[in-house]
């Protein structure tokens, strides 16, 4: 199994696959938006992996931490939760704000995630409830702390997934900046496409 990559960002695509060159072998790495808005093309970077198969499937999912990782592995465990609800969550919400939406049994914040309706919510929280503390020391901050600057973190972002800047400011004329980091960065790549 493969448990760690480093290499150089090969491609970016806007939905969550990411080509990292590794002494010239090209592995497709599947990643969240918060992983995806860390990466650059052409830099050099290490991803935590977690190598997921199947009989018919053979796929890398990448994080840009073991805690990551381990929050990936936990919510995979939840029935009815696989691995690509998993990562559809840790889309959606932060580290953070998934810990958090779990130890409150804040049903509603968890079941904002396409896909995810109230009673996978509940059966999620259900089952890790009590069992996510460590995640808590999260690095990703709150909705509540974030800094005003969401939307240039959210150009930023763009600006390295290799979408022009004039297009991308015209789909930021259209976004909310209080509505956080992801909500902004998935309203901003829905004007762009």
């Amino acid at each position: 199994m493969i448990g760690w990559l480093s290499g150089t960002v090969r491609e970016l695509d806007p939905l969550g696959l990411v080509v990292l060159d590794v002494n010239g072998v090209g592995y497709e790495i599947t990643v969240s938006l918060q992983t995806l808005c860390t990466l650059q093309t052409g830099k050099p970077t290490e991803l935590t992996i977690h190598t997921h198969v199947r009989e018919d499937q053979f796929l890398l999912f990448g994080f840009s931490s073991g805690d990551e990782r381990t929050l990936f592995r936990q919510l995979n465990k939840v029935t009815g939760i696989g691995a690509r609800m998993a990562l559809n969550l840790m889309s959606t919400l932060s580290m953070q704000e998934l810990v958090h939406a779990v130890e409150q049994a804040d049903d509603l914040a968890i079941a904002r995630t396409p896909g995810i309706g109230k009673k996978t919510a509940q059966r999620l929280i259900l089952e890790l409830q009590g069992k996510l503390q460590a995640q808590e020391h999260a690095s990703t901050p709150s909705r509540a702390t974030r800094s005003p600057n969401d939307l240039a973190d959210v150009k930023s972002a763009l600006l390295n997934l290799g979408y022009k800047a004039p297009h991308i400011d015209q789909a930021l004329s259209h976004v909310h900046a209080s509505d956080g980091f992801e909500a902004c960065f998935k309203a901003a790549l829905k004007q762009l496409t």
